[in-house]
Parts: structure tokens; sequence; C-alpha cells
């Protein structure tokens, strides 16, 4: 009877204890979105308003844990939801344009340890492309003393100190590579401008003159546009109208044709764009480029969302919406002897990056996955219809069975976020 009272007893204890440990524990990230989350569809206004700001308060990383937007979800909340993954896309967006900083103290440690330091801090992945150029990758002991200092001025000081220099078309998605610098000198380079994740670096100033028609003549700048590689951007877009060109007697240099935009299409595998800038009034008397003042726009993708469509034998006209992209299934059916997957990706918040630069669209993955886990690649994709916010694109399949129970997986950013971005460089020499 004893022993029995004894169980009771501790039986009793838990009981109450872990009510009481569950109140004073910190409810996950997960938890708190996903309560807030339920009360997005409230029967009172001040309660749905509540829950959107509540989640949108966690920041960026509440993202990962909103619950998908299904056929049975309330038109309010299927809004509230979509305006959320904007928002915090955005945040996201934001967060991932600020520099990366590198804390590190050494005295002659191989580079291979510095670039490891500064691939942990940083997520930045630095490649040594030494010997696929048939340079010899020497043992060059390194000391750095950094505090809390910005990635790329990291970078620029280790290269200066091992005499590399970056290599821009290593044709792999966010990686930096380097080889060995092709100048004697192995120091910075004094025209080198940086703005958080971007570099900026004047590579080339070049004048012509027509010989034939000698009114033909003009000055251009070659600038380099770099960045971290742990982003990817799909555009660069450099406003004209924004552009502020000064030699060093305070005279304009800017083109007389300010409209329009320098846009530059980011292709996959490069981690910098070159813009050629054209310059007006350049004369003999004018030794330099005093000024140079811009406002850059860089158009980053959102975070990878995957589209599931299933029943494709029936499959008609099939939308799915993540954050600000839609994506319809118009049709899975047989051409021959192959099977068609026809979709439209539509961009709900247009700014551009589909007028004409969708090189990013043909980089989407697009496949077939069977209940099995069994996995079909696509044996090629088209171009079906273009529009300012809207592409469309048809993959092929070659199957061995019937469509049967087959799924198509699309997988996308799930917005595309317009990023601002000033520049400055100054005392570029002219020709």
């Amino acid at each position: 009877m004893d022993a029995l009272r004894t169980i009771m007893w501790v039986g009793l204890v838990l009981a109450l204890a872990v009510p009481l440990y569950s109140q004073d524990a910190e409810p996950s990230l997960s938890d708190q979105v996903k309560a807030w989350a339920r009360r997005l569809d409230s029967d009172t206004l001040e309660d749905r308003q509540r829950a959107e700001r509540e989640i949108i308060e966690l920041g960026h990383q509440a993202i990962e844990y909103l619950p998908e937007v299904k056929p049975n979800t309330s038109a309010e909340t299927k809004a509230r939801l979509q305006r959320i993954r904007t928002i915090l896309e955005k945040a996201r967006a934001d967060s991932a344009a600020k520099a990366s900083h590198v804390t590190l103290t050494v005295k002659d440690k191989p580079l291979t340890e510095i670039l490891a330091a500064i691939q942990e801090q940083t997520e930045n992945k630095l490649v040594d492309y030494r010997q696929n150029f048939g340079q010899r990758a020497d043992s060059t002991k390194v000391s750095v003393d950094w505090k809390d200092v910005p990635f790329w001025e990291a970078v620029e000081e280790l290269f200066a100190k091992t005499n590399l220099e970056a290599y821009h078309y290593a044709g792999q998605p966010n990686v930096l590579a380097f080889v060995a610098r092709q100048s004697p000198e192995g120091e910075q380079n004094p025209l080198v401008r940086t703005s958080e994740i971007f570099r900026f670096e004047p590579t080339r100033v070049e004048s012509f003159m027509n010989l034939s028609n000698r009114s033909q003549r003009g000055t251009f700048l070659n600038l380099q546009v770099a960045w971290e590689p742990r982003v990817e951007p799909i555009v660069i877009k450099l406003p004209l109208d924004q552009l502020k060109i000064e030699d060093e007697q305070g005279k304009s240099l800017t083109s007389g044709d300010q409209m329009g935009s320098l846009d530059t299409e980011v292709l996959q595998g490069v981690s910098a764009v070159d813009i050629q800038l054209p310059l007006g009034g350049v004369e003999r008397d004018s030794q330099k480029i005093a000024t140079l003042k811009g406002d850059m726009v860089a158009l980053m993708p959102g975070r990878i969302e995957t589209f599931q469509f299933d029943k494709l034998e029936s499959a008609r006209n099939v939308k799915d919406t993540r954050g600000t992209i839609e994506v319809v299934l118009e049709a899975f059916r047989r051409n021959g002897d192959i099977w068609e997957a026809s979709i439209l990706l539509r961009l709900l918040n247009e700014q551009g990056a589909l007028e004409s630069h969708r090189g990013w669209v043909y980089n989407n993955e697009a496949y077939l996955q069977g209940p099995d886990g069994e996995r079909i690649d696509i044996a090629g994709f088209e171009e079906t219809y273009r529009d300012v916010d809207t592409v469309g694109m048809s993959y092929k399949f070659v199957l061995e069975r019937e469509v049967g129970d087959f799924q198509f997986v699309y997988r996308s950013p799930a917005s595309i976020i317009s990023l601002p971005v000033s520049f400055e460089l100054t005392d570029i020499p002219l020709p």
C-alpha cells in the first residue's frame, strides 16, 4: 500500500509540474506562426489584423512556417497570407542585401584556412581556379587581423597579400573564383568602391573616332559590378537620369541622352556584370572623372518555392500562387511520343523582371515525380508565350509508361524583389 501511495504521489507531482514547465517554456517560432495563422480567419477584424501584424513582426524567418494556401482556404486568409509573404520576402531580401562581415585574427596560416573561415562566417564560397589556367597554386602563408570587416574589404586585402584577383566567369552558381593576378602590382585597387553586398570597379575607359566620319566620336567607361556570391541577382538596372558624372573642374560628363536605363541581365554562373557607360563632353583638358554617382536597382529572386500538380491526365488550368508568383498548369498531354506540360508563369507585382529579361525563368527547375520518389527530368523545353508580366513554357518528357500517379513539380522564386543601391566612384583617370 505504501508503494502504491508513493507511485500515485509521484504521478500527481509530475502531472502538476508539466503544465508549469510548458507555461514557462518559450514557444518555438513554428508554434507562434501556426498559432497566429489560425487567427487570420478569426470572427473579428481586430483579431485578423493583429494576427497578420504579429506574424510580420516575427521576422522573415517566419516565412518558413506559413501554411500553404489550399482550395478550401478562405479568400481573406489567402489574401492575408499572400500579403504577409510579400512583406516577409522583402524583409528577407533586405537582410540578404546587407554586407557579410568577417572577424579573424591569424598569423602565418595557409590560404585555404583563411578561405574556409570566410566561407563559414559569410556563406560566400571562394574557389581556387588557378589550375584551370595552368597557374601554380603555391603554399603562401597569410596573416590577417579582421574585426567585423565587410566581406569585400576582407577579400580585397587577402587578394592583395596573395597576388590574386577575382575571375567572374567560372560557370558555377554562387561562387567567387580567383586566379593569379595578371598585373605585377600586389596592392589594392584604389578605384574600387563597395556598397553593402555590391562591389564597383571602373575597369576601362575608351575613346573612339570614326575616321571616315569624324563627327562620330565618343568615350565610354566600363563599370564592373560584382556581388557577394551567396546571392544571385536577376537583372542589374542603371537608370541614366540618376547618373551624375563630373570632371575635376565640375563640368558634367554625362551624355546628351539621359533617358532610359542600362539594363544588364545576369547570366547563370557569373559573379559580375560589365556596364558600358556613355560619357559626353570629354575634352583634352579633362584629366579625370572626379565624381561618378548613381542609383542602381538590382532585381533579386525571393525564396525558392515548390509548385506541385497532380491528377495530370485531367488537370486543366490549375492555379497555384506563392508570394507574388502564380503558376498555371494549362494542361499535361501527349504529343506523339512525348508528353508536354504547358504552364504560364505570371508575376503579380511586375517590376520588369519579365519585360525583356526572362533568363531566370529558363533556369527554373521542372520535373515529374512518381509516388515512389522516382524523378523524370525534362527532355527539353520551349517558350510558348510572352507578355509584360507573363511567360508561357512547354516542358517535354519521355515516359515509358502512362502518366499514372506522377506529379508535375515546378520550382521558382516566390517573388522578385527590387533592391535600390547607391554608389559613388572618384578620381578615375581619363585617357
